[in-house]
């Protein structure tokens, strides 16, 4: 798997987040309510593009916000929230295959890549990217995964 590590942009976004857990079917239904509310954001700064926005916790939770990108005038619509993601070295992961095989992709970046790497993981949240080629349960589709990295220590 090709990796490119690059330095993305501070992001804004705004959108819907729950706190759940790894195994719990919440995140597709929160994906399900704000695809049902998107209409609702104004200024979207990138287009056919939303954003899944992950945060593990020490508990075993994790945070997680359904988002889109947007512009610095946007209004944020009740029931939403607004984040600003700092600029930031990550890892770009490409996922290629249906959504259900996720885990595979996590799998190879967790168990593999990092122990074979001169990265570390640091903590600020990771990112879904679901743009024009994602198409959910198609075996061609592809979406990237942003890793927030740093050289690890010698």
């Amino acid at each position: 798997m090709n990796v490119l590590i690059t330095r993305r942009q501070a992001l804004k976004v705004i959108g819907m987040k729950i706190v759940t857990t790894a195994d719990a079917d919440e995140i597709a239904e929160l994906w399900d309510q704000f695809i049902a509310r998107m209409s609702e954001l104004e200024s979207i700064s990138v287009p056919n593009c939303s954003l899944g926005i992950c945060r593990i916790l020490k508990n075993g939770q994790i945070k997680y916000l359904a988002a889109k990108v947007v512009k610095d005038d946007s209004l944020v619509p009740n029931g939403m929230v607004y984040r600003v993601l700092p600029e930031q070295l990550v890892a770009v992961f490409t996922h290629t295959g249906a959504l259900e095989n996720l885990v595979d992709t996590y799998d190879y970046i967790y168990n593999e890549w990092l122990l074979e790497n001169d990265y570390e993981i640091i903590e600020e949240p990771e990112i879904e990217w679901y743009d024009n080629r994602f198409k959910y349960s198609d075996l061609n589709s592809q979406m990237d995964i942003h890793i927030p990295v740093k050289p690890a220590d010698l």
